[in-house]
């Protein structure tokens, strides 16, 4: 346990600097091709993002789980890579195949030639994506050179858009700079993966067969999951053919994701720790290790949600008002709506995801999560579709965006009644009463001075979430909160509180 703290330091640092990379070159991108541009980008990822899910099947998180446990044994270690890794080449092949096949047999939006070629050009991320092993240096917790290396390569994906993409015609462009991440990424792997003791040299005796109920269980999680994320991406692309109702999703969602992808990132990190700890029966740090991320959880994601509302108009206004006439006013309108109804999911999805990863996957009860994610997709498939096609036929966007954050509360509700044993007093507790009303003090102090802040939407965004950091923290202190007290006293993980 002694090394977890740095592990997730680290792990905290690269995300939080790789999502601003993003954040910083997104609004470029978004401003020169527009909300119809950017739609249409969106909605290619999207529909090339399922077959990504489809060609990993869960594999990298199982891989982590089984490789942890033989890092100290090298030639076992070895072989269990190689198995992975060729297990991961097959389904890439096979779910290229599959997109392959709807690309070219299903109309629509399919037969139009900008969008065919933008998914074929995005789907070179899934198929190197084979190649890239990250997993491998998760297992060996090398978190260091992950992090330096994610660093690294977006922070070039990140200035070559900055740099070049200028006009909606360079969405081609865009989308070569937005793999180029991935492919650098592979390259850098692969070239280390000697210097860390890992041998790609045939072993042989390789089997399977112990994965395959796993895998077929994980990847039909994590396909849910996609589902579950994407199809009101999918949807909203089918409802306006224009794609613009996509683009304002997607400009909404955007700092959400942020937040989302820094808290869910930490779930990997605890994935070896617990998985160890629940094998050797060890309860107490089990319990601990459980409460320790939950609050890490909710440590981000309270007051992100919070600033998130308040500052939805700030934040949308960054990302696409300029001088050009790409973006209309009912575009920016529906952006802001959405970034304000899908805060809520920054708490709810990240607490979904840390019992997933951290609880159900050590204990392998992932049917759990199954279950639970079949509900949320049928609740949302149906209220999306009831939403956008009736309630709210005239303002479709409105209508999914309810119903994702309803669906995730029912999810997020539904998982913490399965895992209550061990779940319920790592979120109910008193520690976390202390960040809930520090939350609510955050409410009424922005409340009153974000209207005075009268800057431009970046440099009142970037002052707004200093005061409300500096006040955040400091309350936290004077009310001795767990995870702000240990780093300041240097409390070791083994002596927080149940």
């Amino acid at each position: 346990m002694k090394n977890i703290r740095s592990n997730v330091i680290v792990n905290l640092i690269r995300t939080i600097t790789i999502t601003l990379l993003s954040f910083i070159s997104f609004p470029f991108a978004a401003k020169a091709l527009g909300d119809a541009g950017m739609g249409t980008y969106t909605w290619a990822h999207t529909f090339v993002y399922y077959f990504l899910i489809l060609a990993k099947l869960g594999i990298p998180n199982l891989a982590i789980r089984e490789c942890s446990r033989l890092k100290n044994q090298k030639e076992a270690f070895n072989r269990k890579v190689q198995e992975f890794f060729l297990l991961q080449l097959i389904t890439t092949i096979i779910s290229f195949a599959f997109m392959l096949f709807f690309v070219f047999s299903l109309p629509g939006p399919f037969t139009e030639e900008k969008t065919r070629a933008l998914i074929f050009l995005l789907s070179i991320n899934f198929l190197v994506g084979a190649f890239s092993f990250e997993w491998v240096y998760l297992a060996l917790e090398k978190h260091f050179y992950i992090a330096f290396r994610s660093i690294a390569v977006l922070s070039l994906s990140a200035l070559l858009i900055i740099l070049f993409i200028k006009y909606d015609y360079q969405i081609y462009l865009y989308a070569i700079f937005a793999i180029s991440s991935t492919i650098l990424t592979a390259i850098a792997n692969i070239f280390l993966l000697k210097r860390f003791g890992v041998s790609l040299k045939p072993t042989g005796h390789y089997n399977f067969r112990p994965y395959i109920k796993e895998v077929f269980a994980i990847g039909l999680i994590t396909f849910l999951i996609t589902i579950y994320n994407q199809t009101d991406t999918l949807l909203l692309g089918f409802i306006d053919p224009s794609k613009s109702l996509v683009g304002s999703y997607s400009v909404g969602v955007k700092g959400i994701e942020i937040v989302i992808t820094i808290i869910t990132s930490l779930s990997v990190v605890f994935i070896p720790r617990a998985t160890e700890l629940y094998q050797k029966e060890n309860k107490i740090f089990f319990h601990r290790l459980t409460k320790y991320s939950f609050n890490i959880a909710l440590f981000i994601a309270i007051p992100a949600v919070i600033m998130m509302i308040l500052l939805a108009p700030d934040i949308v206004n960054f990302m696409v008002l300029d001088e050009n006439a790409y973006w209309s006013q009912i575009a920016i309108e529906n952006a802001r709506l959405s970034c304000m109804i899908l805060a809520i999911i920054i708490f709810t999805y990240s607490l979904s995801d840390f019992i997933y990863a951290q609880v159900l996957l050590p204990m392998k009860k992932e049917n759990y999560y199954l279950i639970t994610l079949i509900g949320g997709v049928v609740f949302n498939l149906g209220f999306a579709f009831l939403g956008a096609y009736v309630l709210f036929a005239d303002r479709p966007l409105l209508g999914v965006a309810i119903a994702v954050a309803g669906s995730d509360v029912l999810v997020l509700l539904t998982l913490l009644v399965l895992t209550k044993s061990y779940t319920f007093h790592a979120l109910i507790n008193w520690n976390s009463a202390k960040i809930v009303l520090t939350g609510g003090v955050l409410v009424l102090i922005n409340i009153l001075v974000l209207p005075l802040i009268n800057l431009t939407p970046l440099l009142k965004i970037i002052v707004a979430i200093l005061i409300s950091g500096a006040i955040y923290i400091s309350l936290l202190l004077l009310l001795k909160e767990d995870l702000v007290s240990s780093f300041v006293r240097k409390k070791p993980i083994e002596e927080i509180e149940e």
